[in-house]
């Protein structure tokens, strides 16, 4: 890992899907209800309608920090096709390059206290010939949360993702647990959380409750989730942790 001049995290998921976006966005807000100057970044978007605006993702983390920054800044690369990165950039005769990112990244370091960065699918997911999100993560040295499901499946996701950071020395601030339906098996979620915290080593958030909010009022949703404990946990350590 590189030192970096700059203060931030880097948000990855355990798959796509899982609620990265909605997490970046609580803990942005979260952080400017603090004083701070957040930055928000998604470097790379894939199926967006139209590739001179900001896709979907980039929209809502910029409207959550209410952020009046370039958007070649907060979203790099901006595909069309809604398929894996380096699918979409061979389709648009493009190679992304991390170095491109990085810069981005610095700039948008420059006037703010915290940037924080969401990535785009898991770990593994191929950026380019042979980069793939975990060398993007490396290379902006910022620290990383891991989302994952609070599911069926969520433990053995959730391990895979920290076995692939630490494999990296890439350091990590935790996992946060998401609720992505609205009716949950409670027994299923605990054993989730208590298999997750007992495996992994680090520390478990959450898990956070379903927003149905988000899809009718994205800012009224963010608001919400912001509030959230869980959220406010993690803005406290990631304020803690960058001091």
């Amino acid at each position: 890992m590189q030192h970096v001049p700059y203060r931030g995290c880097f948000i990855t998921g355990t798959d796509t899907g899982i609620g990265k976006t909605i997490v970046t966005a609580a803990l942005a807000l979260s952080l400017k209800e603090r004083g701070l100057r957040v930055a928000v970044m998604k470097p790379i978007e894939t199926g967006c309608q139209n590739t001179e605006r900001l896709g979907t993702d980039g929209e809502h983390l910029r409207m959550a920090a209410d952020a009046t920054t370039s958007i070649d800044l907060i979203c790099p690369y901006r595909f069309f096709l809604p398929v894996a990165p380096l699918a979409a950039a061979r389709a648009a005769g493009i190679t992304i390059e991390i170095d491109h990112i990085a810069t981005a990244c610095r700039d948008l370091a420059r006037d703010c206290d915290f940037v924080v960065v969401e990535g785009v699918g898991g770990l593994m997911v191929p950026l380019a010939e042979k980069m793939d999100v975990r060398d993007l993560i490396a290379s902006l040295g910022l620290p990383t949360l891991v989302v994952g499901r609070a599911a069926l499946g969520g433990v053995n996701h959730a391990l895979l993702t920290i076995e692939a950071l630490r494999q990296r020395a890439i350091p990590i601030i935790g996992i946060v647990l998401n609720q992505l339906v609205t009716k949950l098996n409670h027994e299923q979620t605990r054993s989730t959380v208590e298999l997750i915290r007992e495996r992994s080593g680090v520390p478990v958030f959450g898990p956070l409750p379903y927003e149905s909010e988000c899809r009718l009022d994205w800012m009224t949703g963010v608001r919400t989730i912001a509030g959230d404990p869980t959220i406010r946990s993690l803005a406290e350590r990631l304020v803690s942790l960058s001091r």
